[in-house]
């Protein structure tokens, strides 16, 4: 697949967009922002439109947040919602409800603002469609200012930043060689894989050894896994894939739990809810599970299932780390903010 923009340094669409170098480089200035408190007006008359076709609550605090912490503004488009709606589908005839086609309302945006930001979930519909993340590539293509990926159909880069962020604090800024593993866990609901396909690949870009852990009905497609596995190999550790979740978390330093619909949601999506929430229900992440780790920290992006996803103990422990993760969120974002507007030095 090509990517979107030649100039890949003047967005964050994907995590891929910067390389190990400029990953490192944002994550050290988040890391001294938050430890200065930093509240400067640095982007001071500087805007940033926050377009979010899904909901939100850390991802949209965050981002506000970090706006006014740099001195700029913020305008939050959620379409049909004080705004007119929107189409997102190319070649339609617009006689329906929908009133503004994307194509307009992204590029008269980009004549306001500095920075957009997008939230597009996931269809669900088509593994195809949501791997090509086409909706996000519209979205680039019509603007003219940088795009940063608030959460695509494919990708979580925002939420992959806190949580490289959050390790290398946990880690004591030396994480290459610990063992980061991702755990599969039952959910009521069908979601995405933007998480884990993001997570997988920060902590294999820092050096981590990485374990996908996960019944095999849930393994994540090979697209994904083979760019895990070259990203690992290239900073020198590997990529497993256990289908044994205690073999998966003995001597693990990191655990980050995390529920995805399996694959054959997009082609029999009863059989795929009977495998979510009865066949593979024993998946919940428990205390008996964490007490075979080396003393790991657990990890969640949330909203979170208490005592589905995980165990209140688990939840409740000095090792569960979430919540300094979701602070991370304002910190990397005010880094990624200044990078894109040309601000850091």
């Amino acid at each position: 697949m090509t990517e979107i923009l030649a100039d890949k340094t003047s967005q964050f669409v994907h995590l891929s967009d910067w390389d190990d170098a400029t990953l490192l480089d944002v994550l050290g200035h988040a890391r001294k922002m938050k430890e200065e408190h930093f509240r400067k007006p640095v982007a001071s008359g500087k805007m940033l439109g926050l377009i979010f076709l899904n909901p939100s609550l850390r991802t949209r605090i965050s981002f506000e947040t970090a706006a006014v912490h740099l001195g700029a503004g913020t305008s939050i488009i959620q379409p049909g919602q004080g705004t007119w709606t929107f189409e997102t589908q190319t070649g339609v005839i617009m006689d329906g409800d929908r009133t503004e086609h994307l194509k307009e309302a992204v590029q008269v945006i980009s004549r306001y603002v500095d920075v957009i930001g997008v939230r597009a979930f996931a269809g669900m519909k088509s593994l195809d469609e949501d791997m090509e993340d086409q909706l996000l590539r519209d979205i680039v293509s019509y603007a003219t200012v940088p795009v940063i990926n608030m959460e695509s159909a494919r990708e979580h880069p925002c939420q992959a930043l806190a949580d490289g962020l959050t390790m290398l604090e946990r880690l004591d800024g030396k994480p290459k060689d610990k063992k980061f593993v991702l755990s599969w866990a039952p959910h009521p609901k069908p979601l995405p894989m933007a998480v884990p396909n993001s997570a997988l690949e920060m902590a294999a870009r820092l050096g981590m050894e990485v374990t996908l852990a996960c019944p095999p009905e849930m393994t994540l497609p090979d697209t994904v896994l083979d760019k895990i596995r070259a990203h690992a190999s290239r900073n020198g550790s590997q990529l497993h894939v256990e289908q044994d979740q205690q073999a998966a978390f003995r001597d693990a330093d990191i655990i980050y739990g995390k529920s995805w619909a399996a694959p054959i949601v997009y082609t029999d999506p009863a059989a795929e809810e009977k495998l979510r929430t009865d066949t593979c229900r024993n998946w919940t992440i428990t205390a008996d599970l964490m007490s075979a780790t080396r003393k790991a920290a657990f990890m969640h992006c949330l909203p979170v299932r208490r005592n589905v996803v995980v165990s209140d103990a688990v939840l409740d422990s000095a090792d569960a780390i979430h919540i300094d993760q979701a602070e991370n969120r304002l910190h990397v974002q005010k880094a990624v903010l200044m990078k894109l507007m040309r601000l850091m030095s």
